[in-house]
């Protein structure tokens, strides 16, 4: 029977076929090479020619079942480079014969390695900010959030799925009174005009409010639009309250919490301009108290801590919400009444003097041992007395004196 390359003529369709073909293809029949198109040839070389030996083109493929397929790699000329390669076998008619198709793997393997080292570089870089006591974000510049990291359950108190899927949930979770400052800065920050928000607060579900620094940075086109924006979400709580602890210690009185005289006076400075600019009034009284120097020879210097304290209480429950009630040193503690209007000044200052003197007519209870002790207040105003601080504190602490001289327990305006 006439052959055409090694194929039966009845074969020629299937030739023709198989010539077409962009893979590289063999017909083989019980080993031997019947046919090879010219990719084959191009790609496996010379040897790819019919009466070959198909097991030393492509090794391995006798193994394998019709319709079976491996990867691997051609065994080329020596010292030539691996060629990785996808084998698949297939039969062609019913005369034993079969279809070796060879495909170049080289650029499918180069992607599913690419892929790979990706999805481990990823792996990796997931692992790391995973464990970094932060939360990463990141969004397309919007309010749609694209990727949160777990640790927002820790420090939010939500989980990263529902946080993704309600695009306003970091907004409605800002503090009430932190929420228009922080609208405000992050739309500067989107338009570009805008650099790091501010440190803000957010309410957990539980009610807890979390102090955050929030750090982004976005990829913009040459309009300036953002692209993308990733960033960190600090959990800095601990620093805020240290930084409250500080401040604290700076402007208050350690043994009562009350406010110390720095305080004092920064604040009794601000409300005599208020009073300026407004034509008000203020007044300023000092306290001191009457036997506290006895209560310390007899009792100790525990018993007059906790006698100062016990005034301190008196004092704050005594005096109005608006008043800044402040320890001098010692025995001795201010009181500043600001915003008074003309009229009622005087009367107001009054007031709170007698509620105080009242507040120091029950005993204390000092180690269990009732201790009479009351107070002598010495008032001034501004403006009739004095217009400036120093002045107003010399006024009320010389008017105290005269309350001492004159009847203890009792308040004495200042009267030049």
């Amino acid at each position: 029977m006439d052959e055409v390359i090694g194929l039966p003529v009845g074969a020629l369709d299937a030739e023709r076929l198989l010539a077409a073909v962009p893979e590289a293809v063999l017909a083989v029949r019980e080993g031997t090479v019947l046919y090879a198109n010219a990719q084959a040839v191009a790609l496996l070389g010379p040897a790819a020619t019919a009466g070959a030996c198909a097991e030393t083109l492509v090794r391995g493929w006798t193994d394998l079942p019709n319709g079976g397929s491996f990867e691997g790699v051609l065994p080329l000329e020596a010292g030539s480079p691996k060629l990785p390669v996808e084998v698949a076998v297939s039969p062609l008619g019913d005369e034993g014969t079969r279809v070796v198709v060879v495909r170049d793997a080289t650029d499918r393997f180069a992607l599913r390695d690419a892929e790979v080292a990706r999805m481990a570089v990823e792996a990796r870089y997931k692992s790391l900010i995973e464990q970094i006591p932060a939360v990463v974000y990141a969004d397309e510049g919007g309010e749609e959030t694209t990727y949160v990291s777990p640790q927002i359950t820790e420090i939010l108190g939500v989980t990263p799925e529902a946080y993704q899927g309600d695009p306003g949930m970091w907004m409605r979770m800002i503090h009430p009174d932190d929420r228009v400052r922080v609208q405000e800065e992050s739309e500067a920050f989107i338009a570009g005009v805008g650099g790091d928000l501010a440190d803000y607060r957010m309410v957990r579900p539980d009610g807890s409010i979390v102090w955050i620094r929030d750090r982004a940075y976005a990829v913009r086109d040459d309009a300036g639009r953002v692209l993308w924006e990733h960033g960190i979400l600090f959990d800095v709580t601990e620093l805020k309250e240290a930084e409250a602890r500080i401040a604290h210690m700076a402007f208050h009185d350690a043994l009562t919490g009350l406010a110390n005289r720095a305080l004092f006076e920064e604040s009794l400075a601000l409300a005599i301009g208020r009073a300026q600019r407004a034509e008000l009034w203020v007044a300023v009284l000092f306290l001191d108290i009457d036997n506290f120097k006895q209560v310390n020879d007899t009792m100790g210097h525990h018993a007059g801590d906790e006698l100062l304290r016990q005034f301190a209480d008196r004092l704050r429950e005594s005096t109005r919400d608006a008043d800044l009630v402040a320890r001098q040193g010692g025995d001795e503690f201010l009181l500043l009444l600001g915003d008074l209007e003309a009229d009622v000044a005087r009367e107001t200052a009054e007031g709170v003097a007698v509620r105080v003197e009242r507040s120091m007519a029950a005993p204390f209870t000092v180690e269990e041992r009732e201790v009479d002790s009351h107070g002598s207040i010495g008032i001034s105003l501004y403006p009739v007395d004095a217009t400036d601080a120093a002045g107003l504190m010399q006024y009320a602490d010389a008017a105290m004196y005269r309350a001492k001289r004159s009847a203890r327990g009792a308040h004495v305006f200042w009267d030049a």
